[in-house]
């Protein structure tokens, strides 16, 4: 289960997966004292807008705060210098290309699977020069579109938030930048990624099911499944630590020091949202009310 455990949280990380204690993906934030009413909205990064656009709240909350943050302001998506360094921390040194870190049967099982993925239209010889997690990444978003295959990838939830946002006059910020999740996804070391991308491939058919699982759990606002696939395994701390409870903490400090002077919406991955140590329940120890609306 190890395995599995790692895929489920690269999942988490690209396709932001949700719940919450009372199955809910829009909260209210509040804290005695100030006037200022904030909310979070748990996103899944590869969902059609259909799901956010069905709540008849979000216009007229997206008028009330002062500013939205997303886990990454999506403008610098735009900024070529940005770009420039994203295409090269994906790039593999050239001692470490996949067909050099991976044995002659382990490619073979990769290149199996990628073909079954995408039908022969992408060799998986023109992506050797990619890091192992990039592939991982890939994985991950193509078995969570079999889910959503009426999806416009150029529609994402998080982007159309914040163009949203910005349309009305409202700021729109990042809770990270682009360097630090650039720095989280891809510049561990190789022999690291491809442990974790051989360990979904080994255990495929596992890692397609339990992929499934999260996205329909994300259409049915599911807690307990949610929660049961991200949280066993505890054996796989120090993964979650990185991708997930580490990010969550240096969040809820951020937004627990600017939600008594602005109305902040916050919209991020909804993974990031329910448990022990997820932002909800950070705030409510910082001394927040964090209420589910819907």
């Amino acid at each position: 289960m190890k395995k599995m455990k790692r895929f489920l949280i690269a999942c988490a990380a690209i396709i932001g997966l949700a719940a919450s204690a009372n199955a809910q993906i829009l909260y209210k934030v509040e804290k005695k004292g100030s006037d200022k009413v904030s909310y979070i909205l748990g996103t899944h990064h590869f969902a059609p807008l259909a799901v956010v656009d069905s709540i008849s709240e979000l216009p007229s909350i997206l008028k009330s705060v002062d500013k939205l943050y997303g886990e990454l302001d999506m403008a610098q998506m735009s900024n070529p210098e940005v770009v420039a360094g994203m295409q090269q921390a994906i790039i593999a040194p050239a001692d470490s290309t996949l067909d050099k870190v991976l044995d002659e049967t382990q490619l073979a099982k990769l290149t199996a699977v990628w073909n079954n993925l995408t039908g022969g239209a992408a060799p998986l010889e023109n992506m050797y020069g990619l890091k192992p997690s990039v592939l991982s990444t890939q994985i991950a978003a193509i078995l969570t579109m079999k889910v959503f295959p009426e999806l416009n990838p150029m529609e994402g939830i998080d982007a159309t938030m914040q163009n949203r946002a910005k349309e009305i006059g409202k700021p729109v910020d990042g809770l990270e930048t682009m360097d630090f999740q650039i720095n989280m996804l891809y510049n561990r070391p190789i022999t690291e990624q491809a442990e974790g991308l051989m360990k979904t491939i080994e255990d495929f058919d596992n890692a397609e099911k339990k992929s499934i699982e999260l996205s329909n759990a994300y259409l049915n606002h599911d807690i307990t499944t949610i929660l049961k696939l991200m949280e066993e395994e505890e054996e796989d701390e120090a993964t979650m630590n990185r991708m997930v409870y580490d990010r969550n903490a240096a969040w809820v400090e951020r937004l627990a020091k600017e939600m008594p002077q602005e109305s902040i919406f916050v919209v991020v991955g909804a993974a990031h949202i329910p448990g022990k140590k997820g932002v909800a329940e950070g705030l409510r120890q910082a001394g927040f009310k964090v209420t589910p609306v819907i």
